[in-house]
């Protein structure tokens, strides 16, 4: 076999290993009204999963992400992935009226998108009036296994995120 034929094989060896190490996460995110108790004053407000602020979501690159939004609200709700680059996936982003309609109380939406290229610490969020405030949570993206994040010094430990807002009303 010549050098071109070996390097073509090896490429699609790569490839295929590299295909073989992405997952599929699955999660589900219930929204609806919770009572939650901030600075000694209980209010009601809509959470994810009961959750103020909602899960943080944990991948790698090139994992892919399955969230079954369940609405059990009062409002439409739409789920925005911010910063994520939705690369053939627009009706998974999140924008209401624009790339997908509102989930209605007592519906549900699967969110499916690939999260390629790209590292770091994003955050995903309620795309719909005023629900932005209280529905939202971190999405942290990691290297692939054997990869170093793209930056000259490397991390030497990581902290949780930190994820600021206030609910109010």
């Amino acid at each position: 076999m010549g050098s071109r034929g070996c390097s073509c094989w090896l490429l699609s060896l790569a490839l295929l290993c590299s295909l073989a190490a992405a997952k599929e996460q699955y999660h589900e995110f219930v929204i609806r009204e919770t009572t939650v108790k901030r600075l000694c004053k209980s209010q009601s407000i809509m959470t994810v999963n009961g959750q103020f602020p909602g899960p943080t979501l944990e991948i790698k690159e090139g994992d892919s992400l399955i969230i079954n939004l369940i609405n059990r609200g009062r409002y439409n709700v739409t789920l925005h992935w911010h910063g994520v680059r939705q690369m053939r996936t627009g009706w998974s982003d999140g924008p209401e009226y624009v790339t997908q309609c509102p989930v209605r109380p007592g519906q549900s939406y699967r969110y499916r998108f690939t999260v390629a290229a790209q590292e770091g610490t994003l955050w995903w969020h309620a795309h719909s009036s005023w629900l932005r405030a209280t529905v939202y949570g971190a999405l942290l993206i990691r290297p692939r296994d054997g990869t170093r994040y793209p930056f000259h010094v490397q991390p030497t430990r990581e902290l949780a995120p930190i994820l600021l807002g206030i609910a109010c009303r």
